[in-house]
């Protein structure tokens, strides 16, 4: 059966060869646009891009990329949006009040049908998005000393206050004044700066990241741990 086969290629000439590797290249190359033509059913992760007023609000969580789907088109379309060629994302819009809302089906299943046009969405990975935000807000706080310390020592701050901008339902809640962490507090007393790093809550930015800190052991205080000497009278 082999033999059979290959027996009419035995023996000729290099453009024979040549021209049978085109003919096979070619086939092919037609099968697979005819191929390619034919419509078919498939599933994918389509991207998505987020529109709100990022300059007032900002999420609480992480905002998905992307949107598990079952698509159905022609094959040209699935290979480019499977691949990401000339595929615009969807545009989803949410209204981004205080606190955790839900996008509906309609609202985000419409930005996916105008971003992949030709293709019907047959298959949704869900009925709603989950999504949390949350205002900005900014407050000016000055720095302090830790609860213990700021008994036995007074300080002075480089600069003086710091300016926080987060989440309002975390800033707003931040001590005034702000304490530095114990664990940046300087072993001895000196009159020399040290430089302190502020630990800030999660999604809080400070305007500066570093503040420098000159302490001195309050004069009738005690170094902690220190206990006062007592006199005994007969």
């Amino acid at each position: 059966m082999v033999s059979w086969f290959v027996r009419p290629f035995a023996g000729q000439e290099p453009s024979f060869y040549r021209a049978v590797t085109a003919c096979l290249l070619a086939a092919c190359l037609f099968w697979q646009m005819n191929a390619l033509n034919k419509t078919y059913t498939t599933r994918l992760n389509y991207p998505i891009a987020w529109q709100y007023d990022s300059v007032r609000y900002l999420p609480l969580r992480p905002l998905p990329e992307a949107l598990p789907v079952t698509v159905t088109g022609q094959g040209w379309r699935l290979l480019r949006a499977n691949l990401g060629w000339g595929t615009p994302p969807a545009v989803l819009r949410p209204v981004p009040l205080p606190g955790t809302r839900y996008l509906p089906a309609e609202a985000w299943r419409r930005g996916l049908e105008t971003a992949m046009e030709g293709v019907q969405v047959s298959e949704w990975s869900g009925d709603t998005l989950r999504l949390t935000f949350d205002r900005y807000a900014t407050r000016h706080l000055s720095l302090a000393l830790p609860p213990d310390s700021a008994r036995y020592y007074t300080a002075r701050f480089t600069p003086s206050s710091v300016t926080f901008r987060g989440p309002a339902s975390v800033v707003n809640n931040l001590p005034d004044p702000y304490p530095i962490p114990a664990s940046e507090m300087p072993a001895s007393d000196t009159d020399d700066e040290t430089d302190v790093t502020l630990q800030l809550p999660a999604r809080v930015r400070a305007s500066v990241q570093k503040v420098s800190l000159t302490q001195k052991r309050r004069a009738t205080a005690l170094r902690p741990g220190q206990r006062r000497a007592s006199s005994n009278t007969r």
